[in-house]
């Protein structure tokens, strides 16, 4: 069974007064889902959170694992979590890391999650981090979430991981997504009552995979306050993924639609060059639509 671990109480809101105060940053109350899958050796992250940007908190090292660094989001932990997970660590060596106090003296406002190949995933939640804080762990998948409505959030995208888990059609990408829409349905963060969220992302990267380069990254950012469900909008944006994958089997699909993008490469032995190296492709570039074995834009 998964084991869920929160922090509520007098304690906790006096330690999140105290630091929050001191503490630099921008706080990115959210919930999110790590997990790699030992069978086809992909490694994923999905969140969402009442942010415009929550895409931020993720860190992917294709064939070794992912990090979530998140509620006070410490890029710096971030970015030793993925050196740490190329160096082939542990997510337990990796936690100990950057929560250690000379690395970081506030990292009791921070939460992390961690999830490798070849190890038990790891998630840390700071005593400071703001309530409902908390996180589940089961096996290859760790859940976690801060400024959420309550318990519901994490324990529901965890249950949901593990029954898409035990259903061999559904894909890692799948239950990530299933995982985080059970967040959502659930309440999500607590600042966005009824929304759930402000953005939202998946990605997921196979072990042949460039770093800069994952098969499937998509996210939807910067909704208005009122407005539509990121993690609603993104599920939009992964089934269209999906119809495009199993239509163009042989190309590369590069889909534009406002603020979100799907990227995937899908030929064999197709280099997965990173979109800054297809000029006519970037994301500024003005390049929408699919783009063919050629690499032009449609």
């Amino acid at each position: 069974m998964p084991r869920i671990r929160r922090m509520t109480g007098v304690r906790a809101l006096a330690l999140s007064t105290l630091l929050l105060a001191f503490a630099p940053g921008r706080a990115h109350a959210t919930w999110s889902i790590t997990a790699v899958d030992p069978r086809t050796r992909e490694v994923g992250i999905a969140g969402a959170s009442c942010t415009p940007d929550v895409i931020g908190i993720a860190g992917v090292v294709p064939g070794r694992g992912v990090i979530a660094a998140q509620a006070l989001t410490n890029d710096a932990a971030r970015r030793r979590g993925i050196e740490m997970l190329r160096g082939g660590a542990s997510p337990m060596e990796i936690v100990r890391a950057v929560t250690d106090s000379v690395f970081d003296p506030g990292f009791g406002a921070q939460q992390y999650g961690v999830a490798a190949l070849g190890h038990a995933p790891v998630a840390y939640t700071g005593a400071a981090t703001e309530a409902w804080m908390g996180h589940a762990l089961d096996a290859d998948v760790s859940v976690q979430g801060n400024l959420l409505v309550g318990e519901r959030v994490v324990g529901d995208a965890m249950a949901a991981y593990r029954v898409a888990a035990s259903d061999t059609s559904e894909s890692l990408a799948d239950r990530l997504l299933l995982a985080l829409e059970a967040g959502a349905a659930a309440g999500g963060d607590a600042r966005c009552p009824g929304q759930t969220a402000l953005s939202a992302f998946l990605i997921v990267a196979g072990p042949d995979d460039r770093r800069d380069a994952q098969h499937l990254r998509l996210y939807v950012n910067g909704q208005s306050y009122g407005g539509a469900n990121p993690v609603a909008l993104l599920r939009q944006r992964y089934d269209e993924w999906r119809r495009l994958i199993r239509g163009h089997t042989q190309a590369g699909i590069r889909v534009m639609e406002g603020n979100a993008w799907i990227a995937a490469n899908a030929v064999a032995g197709w280099p997965a060059l990173p979109w800054s190296q297809r000029p006519d492709c970037s994301p500024d570039g003005g390049g929408t639509g699919l783009v063919a074995r050629t690499g032009r834009c449609l």
